[in-house]
């Protein structure tokens, strides 16, 4: 039987997790309820993979072609006595509350490394059903629901399965209340694939985020790696000031099978998590970011820098963006480094020491590409943005300004980037060439006309003879054209109609 066949689907496996969610309904606080439910996921994941290694008679079949050691929550360490089965067949005993908080414990203390802390940050004991009375029934059906057919891993050690990843990621997005700021903060799946293509990071590299937030743009990122390179050695390390952000990312970074990362706690303009032991920046080969639009900073404390970043000059207090910009070009690899960060778009024209920033890093030849974003991207913001690339090595000095409002598609919240939209975006990118309305590839002298201005605007003209059709305009102008043709035939006809009358006159 090819087992890999016979692996349940993503809507499966996410009905699965629902059904196992509606048991903590009624609990306290909605997300802890959804991080419980993960957290014992995460549990009966490396379970079920312990559980098959230490199979003595092969009853789950001999691993896949894969490496021995498996990636993300199959690498954890589970004690005898913190295994899922364990939970379950003791669900109907009384007292499961007590039982789960100490697996899930005990499991934390064998994987201090990747667990610590992580539970506690994200509130578990929130998460447990309201009603103490039913608790306990309430728990025991929680765990049965973990047991089912679609969430058995013990035949897929040394494998992962795609479908959790993609299940869990709809289970939080559904937890998270519209208005949150972990809402507004989300990267469309769009937009992080472009960021990521656009990087193009591969074996051996180091993948850095520095307000990585939930992990999107991380996630993004090696998965290009892997299945554009076949990466499997290559290391993401994140920086996130939201303490519940973090030990999210953390959760979902393992749930997706990412075993190869390095999170850390701390705001990027204020802690230096991500250095060496010795006190020296680590260096990256590709740095990709969708930091907060309200960055504030002290340039007191850039005066102080003992790591000197601030070669190209101190950008105003409330409006930290390209200060943030020379933490990473610090920490870029001075060979192959290459950096993508979402920037409000006032980042890109406003005067004063941002103009001079902004020229200083055009003369620095470090400006790749402008990419203008849609408006209203971002949930619950309004602010209009825009994507730098920055490359440590350039071929050429000219820049390519992209106007991907233009190519996104129109619905009733606005404009949005599509995953279509985006894959033009990329090729506009790569080709590196004018296309009228869309693009241009601005010379120095151009750029210098400019006077360090920054603007997709500035470069990229509206063309209506060459803007890119949308398919409800197309299809307007062939209904016009064929109106216009069978007109046109009409009046053909009358014209032979007369021409054939006329021999018959005549004679």
């Amino acid at each position: 039987m090819n087992r890999m066949a016979a692996l349940p689907g993503a809507h499966a496996t996410h009905a699965a997790l629902n059904a196992a969610r509606e048991t903590l309904a009624d609990a306290a606080d909605a997300g802890a309820a959804t991080y419980l439910l993960l957290a014992l996921l995460l549990l009966k994941i490396a379970s079920d993979t312990d559980a098959a290694a230490q199979d003595p008679d092969g009853a789950y079949g001999a691993p896949l072609d894969w490496p021995p050691t498996a990636p993300g929550a199959q690498l954890l360490v589970v004690p005898p006595e913190a295994r899922f089965e364990l939970l379950y067949r003791q669900r109907f005993s009384g007292d499961n509350e007590r039982r789960i908080i100490t697996a899930l414990q005990r499991l934390t203390q064998a994987n201090r490394a990747t667990l610590a802390e992580v539970f506690d940050v994200l509130r578990l004991h929130d998460g447990w059903p309201r009603d103490a009375d039913r608790r306990d029934v309430s728990l025991s059906r929680l765990l049965g629901r973990l047991s089912v057919p679609a969430l058995d891993f013990r035949s897929l050690r040394g494998t992962y399965r795609a479908d959790i990843g993609q299940a869990v990621d709809r289970l939080l997005e559904r937890s998270q209340p519209r208005r949150s700021p972990s809402a507004v903060a989300h990267v469309p799946d769009a937009l992080g694939w472009l960021m990521a293509g656009l990087m193009d990071p591969g074996e051996d590299e180091t993948i850095c985020d520095v307000a990585c937030h939930s992990g999107s743009l991380l996630l993004a990122a090696s998965r290009w790696a892997r299945t554009a390179h076949g990466a499997r050695r290559h290391q993401l390390l994140g920086q996130e000031d939201d303490d519940t952000a973090w030990a999210c990312a953390r959760l979902r970074l393992l749930l997706h099978g990412e075993d190869n990362h390095a999170l850390h706690a701390g705001t990027p303009l204020l802690h230096d998590t991500l250095v060496h032991p010795n006190g020296q920046l680590r260096r990256f080969h590709v740095q990709l970011t969708r930091p907060p639009f309200a960055l504030a900073w002290s340039p007191e404390r850039g005066m102080r820098d003992v790591h000197q970043r601030y070669v190209h000059g101190f950008p105003p207090r409330q409006w930290g963006h390209l200060a943030l910009l020379q933490h990473m070009l610090k920490a870029m690899d001075p060979h192959t480094g290459r950096i993508a960060v979402v920037v409000p778009h006032g980042v890109l024209f406003r005067d004063g020491e941002e103009a001079l920033i902004r020229r200083s890093l055009l003369e620095a030849n470090l400006i790749d590409a402008v990419v203008g974003l849609p408006d209203r991207l971002f949930a619950g913001s309004p602010v209009a943005t825009a994507l730098l690339v920055l490359r440590a090595m350039r071929t050429d000095e000219n820049v390519l300004f992209v106007d991907a409002r233009r190519l996104s598609v129109a619905t009733r919240r606005g404009p949005r980037l599509d995953s279509a939209a985006a894959e033009q975006v990329l090729a506009l990118c790569r080709a590196r060439a004018d296309v009228a309305g869309v693009a241009c590839l601005a010379s120095p002298q151009m750029l210098a006309s400019q006077a360090g201005n920054l603007s997709v605007a500035r470069y990229v003209q509206p063309d209506d003879q060459g803007q890119v059709p949308t398919l409800d305009a197309l299809r307007s102008q062939r209904a016009r054209l064929r109106a216009r043709l069978s007109a046109l035939e009409q009046a053909l006809e009358g014209d032979l109609a007369q021409l054939a009358e006329r021999p018959a006159k005549a004679g």
